[in-house]
Formats: structure tokens, sequence, C-alpha cells
């Protein structure tokens, strides 16, 4: 027990002695602890509020979904109910509910369209209830049991700026040429959060949802859309679950065996389940982030220790010489380190309360609403133990060598500062059974300690590459030249070099994190930037409607164009499967395809395991703006070969190819495409027997500069497509901006039960999407580049502990204050320049890849990737002023100290 605190008297003492040194150390485990414990508290928050109850999540003990057919929701919809009305009577139920979800359209509202959950208030919720904002008091069965009421979510009250008590007029399916038919008035009522007990994961919660009984559903939706596609059930006893599902499936079996009724019949435990396996994904990520980030603590515990050890091996030698034995020497000094991990990871425990609170915000901002939120025991004692753990794993190779400083050292003649080698088979050793144990711990955090360790030894290969990828850049910097008349920056490359491992390593921090700042940064704005290309006025269109229950669209297009005022131009694209058989009569074959990578999405397998291009492409009909003029909804697109469509072609088996098709396919003007479209009643009404139909290729062109394919690679005019039946079409308008509005309500009058956009609406919509789905991730990475300022300003303590002797010479010999203080700000420099260029150079050239391999997974979809010299100029400029600002903390007070009391105790 004296040993003990012996020991514990001379580590607390050492720290204490430390100060500054050890203060960095300190806040570097905190960084990392208070990383950790906040995500690991968030991913609990989360989870308690998006799965929580089982049963109030799930909305019943057992869920079963419905196969959604027309004839089953009028014929055996009815059945189904009177078979869970005699479980209830038998006593093995308690109770049961229909849901059913519809999307609408909301008149004066032009964004994306808001699902109506469709409930009976009578029984719905079985568990739980359903809070509401307002009015506070209410009773939710109360408000919905009032007929043509309807309450809706936050974010679509706010976003329309609706009050209680107002009006809104929804509608559903109906044919453009009765307008009104199926629409309803409906009375706001109440206002709830986007938490609904048996829904869960569905896009409503996210773009705006409104609740509403199923007699008032009737009034605007078909009666076949208001019949549940989903049951709640709730049960007696837990123990009728299993038969009451087998009864479930045995009338599926009645019914019709090859097509249940009953899509899916689930416990409320396996409702759950897939609920949580739906965070899985997260909740790793977020943990691995955290990990990270307490490895980075650990290496300002490491650089910290090194220098101890090595400033002080005249003490240990001293020590020896009067009998510490170096198993002894060891435990001292990694009890010193893991007292400082405690310190820091108490520190950190309460700095996770506020870092949790602030991530809390921006998660909130993403889910649209409040999350559970309190103090976790499993996260702050975790973390307390890893924050613990990982920094006297980390310190035990300082402390090693602390045990093998010999015992002659103290009987020099000069003082000894440089660590005695260890060796590397040793120091490997080390690193081996460190990473083992840390990958344990990890995959203790995650529940799969395998996997921990593969994690742990991947990352340490990864690790080791960059950091002597680092290293040689390091060497590599210092040989650069420097200007006779700057000494001090001939100095600072000299000093930067010095510790090449440790600028290395903090290098490598500096630069991933600028390089995930830079890239978030890329990625936001080049996915702002395509949304506003794709929707921009100047592409031809400001506005757009599906029109997804009708084929009399050109008649649509002609009654618009003569009654909407403010309506420029309109024109209609819809698209059709097909095949390609064959061009010229001569099957597909494009040998330039086959060494083209741009041709893989149209290249395939067939059954003998050879390429061969794909005939399974689609065809985009296009109508005529005003029946004169051709506009693709991609965007400008420049003709390179042939012409566009004319007015003349609206009845010809005409095709335009887009370049990219062209070449792959090893198409030109001129040649016939044989292909047979979805239909067999193909072109000008007639019907063919053979299914095919011969398009003859009129004009290759551009893709166009939207990010999104409205349109095909293959057009044809519209009514070829329409005839060949498409199953929706999509209308692209011009609408003078003051007129919008009321131009696209009166539009809705035509298109009641589809959907009609305001493009600008959509913009704002999904550019604050972006902005709240990448706000995590900034913050993340901001952390991350935190930590690594800590770990400049840590070296740059130890720079100056170090050498001391060397800046008290040179103040001695008339260097002033600011000379020294400038070589080191130099030093620090170097790391926020290189890492700066590096990050940010790295980061465009992964933007860069993302267009290629975004259409290689989607031919559809671009990415028009967009990065601004000012945003590189300004994340530059902040891993460099953090750095800076980190060399001041550290070094303004040392630098400070006078030449004669340095060398006279050194």
């Amino acid at each position: 027990m004296k040993r003990f605190s012996f020991y514990f008297k001379y580590a607390w003492r050492s720290i204490r002695r430390g100060g500054q040194l050890s203060v960095f150390a300190v806040i570097c485990v905190s960084v990392g602890v208070a990383t950790l414990v906040a995500l690991q508290s968030l991913t609990i928050s989360i989870r308690d509020t998006l799965v929580g109850d089982t049963q109030t999540r799930a909305g019943g003990d057992i869920v079963a979904g419905v196969n959604f057919n027309s004839y089953y929701q009028e014929t055996v919809s009815p059945k189904a109910q009177q078979l869970l009305d005699r479980f209830k009577a038998e006593g093995r139920l308690a109770d049961w509910t229909g849901l059913n979800n519809h999307s609408i359209q909301i008149t004066g509202y032009f964004n994306v369209p808001p699902t109506v959950y469709i409930v009976d208030p009578a029984h719905y919720p079985l568990y739980g209830q359903v809070n509401l904002l307002e009015p506070s008091q209410a009773q939710f069965s109360s408000l919905l049991a009032e007929p043509n009421t309807i309450i809706v979510s936050k974010s679509l009250w706010k976003a329309n700026n609706y009050h209680l008590g107002q009006q809104i007029e929804v509608s559903g399916l109906t044919d453009f040429t009765k307008p009104g038919e199926n629409s309803a008035s409906l009375k706001i009522v109440g206002v709830i959060d986007p938490v609904l007990p048996g829904i869960n994961f569905d896009p409503g919660l996210f773009v705006g949802f409104g609740v509403v009984s199923q007699a008032t559903a009737r009034t605007f939706l078909e009666t076949a859309e208001t019949v549940p596609t989903t049951f709640l059930l709730k049960t007696t006893q837990a123990s009728n679950v299993p038969a009451l599902i087998a009864e479930l499936q045995g009338f599926n079996g009645a019914v019709a065996a090859s097509f249940p009724f009953f899509s899916r019949i689930r416990p409320a435990a396996e409702v759950l389940g897939e609920n949580r396996r739906n965070l899985q994904t997260v909740e790793d990520i977020l943990l691995y982030v955290g990990l990270l980030a307490i490895l980075i603590g650990g290496l300002g515990c490491v650089n910290t220790m090194l220098v101890l050890v090595g400033r002080r091996t005249n003490e240990i030698g001293t020590l020896k010489a009067l009998g510490l034995k170096n198993r002894q020497a060891v435990a001292i000094f990694t009890l010193e380190v893991t007292m400082l991990g405690a310190l820091g990871s108490g520190l950190g425990l309460v700095l996770s309360l506020i870092l949790g609170y602030g991530m809390k915000g921006v998660v909130e901002g993403l889910f649209g609403h409040a999350l559970a939120w309190g103090l976790y025991p499993g996260p702050l004692l975790s973390g307390l133990a890893v924050g613990i753990g990982v920094s006297a794993m980390f310190g035990f190779l300082p402390a090693w060598a602390a045990g093998r400083v010999p015992p002659a050292v103290v009987l020099r003649s000069q003082q000894t500062t440089g660590l005695p080698r260890i060796g590397n088979r040793p120091t490997l050793l080390v690193i081996l059974t460190l990473t083992l144990i840390m990958g344990l711990v990890s995959g203790l955090e995650i529940g799969n300690p395998g996997l921990g360790i593969v994690i742990a030894f991947v990352v340490l290969l990864v690790t080791l590459v960059l950091v002597v990828l680092m290293y040689g850049l390091v060497a590599l910097v210092a040989r650069l030249p420097a200007p006779e008349r700057r000494p001090g920056f001939k100095m600072a490359l000299r000093n930067f070099s010095r510790h090449r491992t440790r600028s290395a390593t903090t290098l490598l921090v500096v630069t991933v994190s600028l390089f995930f700042i830079s890239l978030i940064t890329i990625v936001s704005g080049s996915i702002k930037t395509t949304l506003r290309e794709t929707f921009d006025f100047n592409l031809g269109f400001n506005a757009g409607a599906v029109n997804a229950y009708s084929n009399q669209d050109l008649e649509l297009q002609a009654t618009l164009q003569r009654e909407v005022a403010g309506l420029q131009k309109i024109f209609i694209s819809n698209d059709v499967g097909a095949f390609l058989f064959g061009v010229n009569g001569q099957p597909l074959n494009s040998e330039a395809a086959f060494k083209d990578p741009a041709c893989g999405p149209y290249i395939v397998f067939d059954r003998n395991g050879k390429y061969r291009l794909k005939g399974s492409i689609q065809v985009s009909g296009r109508s005529l703006s005003g029946g004169t003029e051709s506009i693709s909804p991609n965007g400008p697109q420049k003709l390179l070969a042939g012409r566009n469509l004319l007015p003349s072609d609206s009845t010809r088996n005409v095709l335009l190819v887009a370049q990219e098709e062209a070449r792959c396919y090893g198409l030109k003007v001129g040649d016939k495409v044989n292909t047979r479209l979805r239909s067999n009643n193909l072109g000008n009404g007639s019907s063919r027997t053979s299914g095919t139909i011969e398009l003859e290729v009129i004009g290759i062109v551009t893709r166009g500069t939207a990010g999104t394919n409205f349109e095909q690679g293959f057009v044809t005019p519209f009514q070829l497509v329409n005839e060949a039946g498409a199953q929706f079409s999509i209308f692209f308008m011009q609408i003078d901006p003051p007129q919008i509005k009321a131009a696209l309500t009166k539009i809705q009058g035509y298109l009641y039960g589809n959907f009609v956009f305001d493009l600008s609406d959509l913009i704002n919509t999904f550019t604050a999407l972006i902005d709240q789905v990448l706000a995590f991730p900034l913050l993340l990475s901001l952390l991350s580049l935190f930590s690594g300022s800590i770990l400049v300003a840590n070296n740059v303590a130890l720079a100056v502990l170090e050498r001391r002797n060397e800046i008290g010479v040179l103040k001695a010999l008339g260097a002033r204050r600011r000379r020294v203080l400038a070589i080191l700000l130099w030093e620090s420099s170097l790391v926020g320049i290189i890492g700066g260029v590096l990050g940010i150079g790295g980061s465009v050239l992964v933007a860069s890849l993302l267009p290629a391999l975004i259409r290689s997974a989607n031919a559809n979809l671009n990415l028009l990737i967009n990065w601004s010299v000012w945003d590189a100029a300004l994340i530059l400029a902040l891993g460099i002023g953090l750095a800076l600002a980190a060399t001041l903390i550290s070094a303004w007070r040392s630098v400070q100290e006078k030449p004669l009391t340095v060398l006279r105790y050194e």
C-alpha cells in the first residue's frame, strides 16, 4: 500500500510539474471523450424517440399489412374486418383499428405533395397517445370526430402559416374533365409533431402530413382508397399472438394462396426490430466517429508522455540508481498517463453535456421534431472507461521507454534528454497488442468483438500507410530551399522535420479534417447548384405538374394555354419502356462501346458470359411548346447532327438520340432503329401484330444541363409514346413569376389528385433539407479539426520545452521574442498550409469522381460539381488560423521567459 501511495504521489506531482503540457494532454482526451459520449447519447436519444415503446411504435401487438388491390379493397377487406370483429367478440382481441395513407393536393400549396393518414379516431391509437401542440389540452379523438376536419403536422403548419379554424381545400383522384368532383374543404383543428403510433420512417413524416378520419377521407378520395391498408391489433393476452397470426395466415389461404390478402403479418417485437435495424447504420457511424475522436486524444497523451519521459531521463536514472526497478518505473509512468486520462475523461463528461445538447438541436432540425433527452448512464460510464483505458494503453509505450532508462545516465557529465531506443520488435509487439486491445474494446462497444478487431487492424494499416506518406512529405518539405534573408523561415523548415513522426501524425489529423470539411462544402454546393440548374427558369420552365390519371394530355395542354393567364410556355414529357432489337436490320453491335468506360450502363452480360449491348431502354415522348418549339426538360441542348423535332413530326416515327447513347449504340443520323414499345398499339393508332416499330434517327443532341434527366436518351414525338401506354406524364411550364401563384392555383383546378409544383419552392425545400442533413457531418468534421488544433498546440508546447536551451541561446544572442515566436508560427503555418492543400485538393479530386459514380448507378442522375476558390481559401484560412491560434496560446508565455533563467537551470 505504501508503494502504491508513493507511485500515486509521484505521478500526481509530475502532472502538476507538467503545467501547460499536462493541460493540453487533458484537453486532448476530454475532446475525444466528449465527442464519444455526446454521439452515444444522441444515438440513444434518436432510438428512444423513433423506436421507443414496442407496442406504441408498432401501433399494436400485431401489425398486418394488406396487398393493395382494388378488388380486395372492395370485396375481401369487409370479410377481414368481420374476422377481426369475431376475434374481439371472443375476447382474444381487446381492439383493432385500420390505417391508410394517400398523397393529396392542397389548393394553393405547390411544394412536395403532403400525405394524409386516414384513421378511425374512435379506436386509434391502440397504444400511446397523439400529443397535440395546439390546442394542447384538446383530445385527438374528439377533434377528428367532427366532420370535415384535419390535424396537420408542425412542418406543414409553418410552411403555409396556417391557423386554427382555417379552411383548406384538398383533392384526391379525379379526371381533369370533371374538376372539383373529388375535393373537400377541411377545417384545421390541431397541430402535432411528426410522431404517430404505428407509422415509422414514412416519407410523409418528413415532407408534411395531415390526419383525417375515414368518414372525412371519403369526401375527397375514392371509397377503395380509404379502406385500411394496415391493420393494428391489440390482444387481450400476449399468448394469443401466435394463434392469431396463424389464423390470419389461414384466412390468406382461404382467399387466394397465390395472392394473399394480408401481405405481412408481424408481431410488435418484429416491427420494433426492423426499426432498430433501420437505425443501426446511423448508430454504428456515430460510434466509429466517437472512437476516432478518442484515438486523436490518445495521440495527445502519447506526445505528452514521450517528451516528459525524455526530459526526465536524469531523474529516472537517479531513481533507478537508488533502487527503482524497471517494472516500477513502467508502473509509475503508466499510472501518470492513466491519471491524465482520468482527468481528461472527467472533463470530457462535462463537455459532452454541452456538445450533446448542441448536436441534439442539429438533429431535431433534420427530423422536424423534438428528441427525447436526458443523462444516459451507459454512455457516461463507457466514455469514462474508454477514455481512461485508451490513455493508459497509448501511454504504455513511453512508460516502457522510461523503464529502459539506464541508472548510469545520472553519472554522465551532461544532461540527457533523449529517449532510450526500445527496438523495432518490442515496439511492433506493443503496437499490435494495443491495436488488439483497442479492437476488442471497440468490438464490445458495437456488440461484435471480431468485427471490432478487424476494423482496428484495418485502421492501423491505413493509418500507418498515411503516416508513412506524411512522413515522406515532411522530409521533402524540410529540404525545400529557403531565402537566405529569411533565417526564421529556414529554421522553421529545419525544425518542422526534427520530429517527423510527430509532425506527420499532426499533419494527417489536420489533412483529414480539412478534407471532410471541404468535401461536405463541395457536395452541398454541388447539390444546390444541380437543383438550381435542374429547376431554373432559364431552362425553359419554372413550374411543373404530374398527370397520372388521364390520357388526354394534349387536350389539357391546349386548355391550359387558352385559359391560364401568365402561362408563357407549356410542353409535356412522358416515357415508356422499350426493347431495341437492332439498327438498320442488323443486331445490336458496337465495338466502340466495349472500349468506352462511359458506356458501362448500356453493357450487360449475355447467357454465355459475354458482353453485349443492353436492349432494354426507356423512350421519352416530347410535345411541342405552343405547337411549334421543341424544348427538352433536361435543359438547353446543343444539336450535334441532323435536326430537331418539328410540328410535322407529331405523327411520324422519328427519333432524337442523346450524344452518349448515340456513341455507345453506334447510331448516326438516318439510321433506322427497330424497337418494340410496351404496347402493341404503336404509332398513329395502328396495331401491329409483330409488336415492332421502326424509328428513324433525325438528330443527335447533347443531354442537357439539368442535374436530373426528366427525359431519356431516346426521344420521339409525344403522341407515339402516349398511345404506347405511358403511365403518367409531366407538364413543364414557364409562367410569368408575378402571376405564378394564381396560375398554379387555376391549373390545380384541372389537375385535382395530381401534383402541381412551384419549382422555386421545391429548391428552397430541398436546399434547407440538404443544409440540415450535411450540418451534422460538418459539425463532426469541425470537431475533428478542433482536436487537430489541440494536437498542434500540444506539439508546440512540446517543441518549446524540448528546445528551451536553443531558445535561450537565441535570445541571449539578441533574438527578440517576436523572432522566436515567428519561427514557431511558421512551423504551425506549414501544418495548416500543407494540410489545407492536401485536404482541399483531395476533396476536389474525390468530388470530381462523384458524377461518374452517380451516373454508373443511375444513368438518369447527374451531379454538377461546383466548388468556389473563395470557399477553398476560407477553409485553408480556417486550418491555418486554428494552427496559429493554438501556437500563440501554447507558446506565448514560454517565449517571454528570460534567457538567463533558461540557461541557468538547463
